[in-house]
C-alpha cells in the first residue's frame, strides 16, 4: 500500500481514538425522559456510518425500509448493536457476510485553495454516483488549515463495475469538480486491487415508539442508586452537574460506585466503559462511566438487546 493512501485510511481510523481523558475514571448523568431515553439508547439512520466515508446511513434505512439489503465493501459500513429509529419505530440491524468479491481501494484527495486549476472540469452533479458517494465528505466537511496542494484525502472502494463507471478510477479522466460555484482540484491516489465483502443486513423491529421503547430499557436495565455515602452523593452530585473526574484510582468514592454500577447490566459495555439507566432521588438518568484505572480486566465489547416486538399492523 501507498504511504499516502496508508495516511488516509490510518487518518480515518484515529477519528474516535483521540477523544479521551487521562483522568483514572469519569462519571456523567444526564436527567431523561422517556423520549430522551430512547433516543440516548438508539441511533438515528443518519448516524449508521462506522467512518466518514461509509454510506452506512443510506444502508441501513435500505435494510429497514425492504427488511433487508446487500453492500459491497472492504469493511463493515453500518454500525450494529444499538437499535436505529425510523419513522418513529425502532429497528435492530444484523449482519451476515454472504461472500466476497474483486475491487479496488483508492485515497481520495481535495485541494481547497487551488489559486489555479488546470485540466478537465466536471460539475459535481455530473460525476457518476459512485464518484459523487467518494467525493461527497470531503466537499461538505469542515475545512480548516489549507495549504499548498491537496488539503485532505479519505479512502474509498470500488467494486469492478463501480470503478468502471468511475471517471476517478482506474484510468483518471477528471482533474476537478465544480461544487457550489467553486472549483476544487481532485486526484485519487492508486488505487490498489483489494478483495471486497459482501455483507447482509437484516432489520428486526424493536418496538412501534420511542415510549414503547423506553418502557422495555426501564424493565429490563433501571436501578435505583441510594444509601449513598456524603462522598458518593458528592460525586453523583457534580455528574449531574456536568462531569465528574475521578484524577487516580485512590478515589473511594468514585471506586465504591464503580462495583454499584457493574453489579447492574449496562445497556452498552465496552473496554472498561458502559452506558447504564439509573433512577436517583425520584429522577431518571442516562449514566455513562468510564473506569480504566479501577478495574483490571477488559470485558468483551457488547451491547445487549431487547427483545423484538413487531409494532402493530
Amino acid at each position: 500500500m501507498n504511504n499516502r493512501l496508508a495516511l488516509a485510511i490510518v487518518s480515518v481510523a484515529l477519528l474516535g481514538a483521540l477523544a479521551g481523558c487521562s483522568a483514572a475514571g469519569l462519571l456523567s448523568m444526564e436527567p431523561v425522559d422517556d423520549e430522551q431515553l430512547a433516543d440516548s439508547a438508539s441511533r438515528s439512520v443518519e448516524n449508521a456510518s462506522v467512518n466518514p466515508v461509509a454510506q452506512g446511513g443510506e444502508v441501513a434505512r435500505r435494510a429497514i425500509e425492504n427488511g433487508s439489503t446487500t453492500v459491497v465493501a472492504d469493511s463493515p459500513p453500518v454500525r450494529t448493536g444499538l437499535p436505529y429509529r425510523h419513522d418513529g419505530r425502532l429497528y435492530n440491524l444484523s449482519r451476515s457476510v454472504l461472500g466476497t468479491e474483486p475491487g479496488y481501494r483508492t485515497a481520495v484527495e481535495i485541494d481547497y485553495n487551488a489559486s489555479t486549476v488546470e485540466g478537465t472540469v466536471v460539475d459535481y452533479d455530473d460525476l457518476p454516483a459512485v464518484d459523487r458517494r467518494a467525493l461527497a465528505p470531503l466537499l461538505d466537511r469542515q475545512r480548516r488549515t489549507l495549504e499548498p496542494g491537496y488539503d485532505f484525502g479519505l479512502p474509498a472502494t470500488y467494486t469492478e463495475s463501480e470503478a468502471e463507471a468511475s471517471v476517478l478510477v482506474t484510468d483518471q479522466e477528471v482533474d476537478a469538480v465544480r461544487y457550489e460555484g467553486e472549483v476544487y482540484p481532485v486526484n485519487a491516489d492508486g488505487p490498489e486491487s483489494v478483495t471486497l465483502e459482501v455483507y447482509r443486513y437484516e432489520a428486526t423491529p424493536v418496538a412501534d415508539s420511542p415510549e414503547a421503547y423506553a418502557e422495555d430499557l426501564k424493565a429490563t436495565y433501571a436501578f435505583t442508586l441510594s444509601g449513598l455515602s456524603d462522598a458518593e452523593s458528592d460525586v453523583v452530585a457534580e455528574a449531574i452537574s456536568d462531569t465528574y473526574y475521578a484524577e487516580d484510582d485512590d478515589d473511594e468514592a468514585f471506586a465504591s460506585l464503580v462495583e454499584r454500577f457493574r453489579a447492574h447490566d449496562p445497556v452498552v459495555s465496552r473496554e472498561r466503559t458502559g452506558k447504564w439507566v439509573v433512577r436517583y432521588d425520584g429522577q431518571l438518568y442516562w449514566a455513562e462511566m468510564d473506569y480504566w484505572g479501577f478495574v483490571s480486566e477488559t470485558p468483551d465489547a457488547s451491547v445487549t438487546e431487547p427483545e423484538a416486538t413487531p409494532p402493530p399492523e
